[in-house]
């Protein structure tokens, strides 16, 4: 099994130099929201294990509301933005990035602070890499080249199911299956179909991925009588938070608005950004850090075939502190509409919601911060719209695919990689198709 990885490399933006690099983004594209994937300053379509890929401008659309807690409102960092999905290692992926964009990639950090155009480019990006607090992945193992070539199957399957249908029609289901899968053999061994095994996992990540599995719960285990302790004392102040915290929650710009539905519903898969300020306070951050590490333990080891929660429509998700935990940025990739989306969470996984997005500003008040919160669906959807960030260039490597297409051509290929099946079996597997 190949795992995967995300990569984020973020620098600040030259005072002055916003609008420069916005028009060198938008050059990326074929039009508003769809990008040519063989642009001129990154390529994304060279890349063989690269899923999805964004190049966006982070800036802090709600600045403003930093006042209603005494914090600053000017002199905050808009960030250039790299990110991405692959498949394998990120520093691998580094290598092959710099191999095929280095004279694209130079060009577009040349209007972030302390860039030197002649410098070495390897150890700007090393050093500009963010880190995660918490990843999500809809299948950890799904490689591009997986999610290619088991298109390239399904195609084959009903475009021999559709030439044969007389033929077909009234096989019994183990004889049905045979042929079928005979089939696909010889379109293998002539070379017009491919199925390449998975590949081995590598030691390095087993190692990690085992005592991440094992160490989280010893650690909370051994820290259980604190956090016993020291719970009464967090439930009191969380429900001070609760009733005092003031609610910031200005109308829609509506000139925002229509530019973000301009970047969307291209196809059936977008992309999701929002970026703003954390309410203040040393007990906040440390809560949302716990709550972060507790997130994504178990988007690592739990929810890692196909759902997040009752959510199966998300490839990937990341939540990801900037400036010391002052602010922080969520992104996704979602199959559908924002409105289904954000409804989707709602009505699934609100919980999870509050536990993560409360301690940001203009969040609807929580109840005991798993109950309300998100519960206001119109404030809710409201904040999180003003903080969502439209996305200049945004490069899906399988355009048309669904989370739950994905999984259903892997259903397929296992009905193809058995010898046999019972009757029942056969029978749900050929509905797929």
């Amino acid at each position: 099994m190949t795992p995967q990885a995300s990569f984020m490399y973020a620098s600040p933006v030259k005072r002055g130099h916003e609008d420069d690099l916005r028009s060198l983004l938008a050059g990326m594209n074929r039009i508003p929201g769809v990008v040519d994937p063989l642009n001129s300053l990154i390529p994304f379509a060279r890349f063989p294990h690269l899923h999805f890929a964004r190049v966006l401008v982070v800036t802090d659309l709600g600045a403003t509301d930093r006042a209603v807690y005494g914090l600053p409102v000017a002199g905050l960092p808009d960030y250039l933005l790299l990110m991405g999905e692959v498949d394998g290692d990120e520093e691998k992926f580094r290598e092959e990035l710099l191999g095929a964009a280095q004279n694209g990639l130079r060009l577009l950090f040349s209007h972030c602070v302390g860039f030197d155009v002649q410098g070495n480019l390897e150890t700007w990006l090393a050093s500009s890499r963010i880190s995660s607090a918490a990843d999500y992945v809809n299948w950890v193992g799904r490689t591009v080249l997986q999610v290619r070539e088991e298109e390239e199957l399904r195609r084959a399957l009903e475009a021999f199911a559709s030439e044969n249908v007389a033929r077909l029609r009234g096989m019994q289901p183990q004889k049905l299956h045979a042929t079928v899968r005979q089939f696909v053999l010889e379109q293998q061994r002539i070379g017009r179909l491919t199925l390449t095994p998975p590949g081995s996992t590598p030691w390095g990540w087993r190692v990690r991925n085992l005592l991440d599995l094992i160490g989280v719960p010893l650690i909370l285990l051994v820290l259980s009588p604190l956090l016993l302790l020291c719970l009464p004392v967090f439930l009191l102040q969380l429900r001070r938070w609760e009733r005092l915290d003031p609610e910031v929650a200005p109308p829609l710009d509506a000139t925002h608005a229509a530019e973000l539905q301009g970047l969307e519903n291209y196809e059936s898969t977008n992309q999701f950004s929002v970026f703003g300020s954390l309410k203040p306070g040393g007990l906040r951050l440390w809560s949302l850090r716990f709550f972060l590490w507790i997130t994504g333990y178990t988007a690592r080891h739990i929810y890692n075939h196909g759902r997040l929660g009752r959510v199966s429509t998300i490839h990937f998700a990341r939540w990801v502190p900037f400036d010391g935990g002052q602010r922080m940025l969520f992104s996704s990739i979602y199959d559908g509409s924002l409105e289904s989306y954000m409804d989707d969470f709602i009505n699934k996984v609100g919980f999870g919601l509050n536990i993560t997005f409360s301690n940001g500003i203009g969040y609807p008040r929580t109840r005991w911060l798993l109950f309300d919160g998100c519960k206001d669906e119109q404030v809710f959807k409201r904040v999180l719209r003003r903080h969502q960030l439209p996305t200049e260039v945004w490069y899906n490597a399988h355009p048309g695919l669904t989370a739950a297409n994905k999984h259903r051509n892997s259903l397929i290929r296992a009905g193809i990689d058995k010898a046999t099946m019972t009757d029942r079996e056969v029978q749900q597997w050929i509905s797929l198709l």
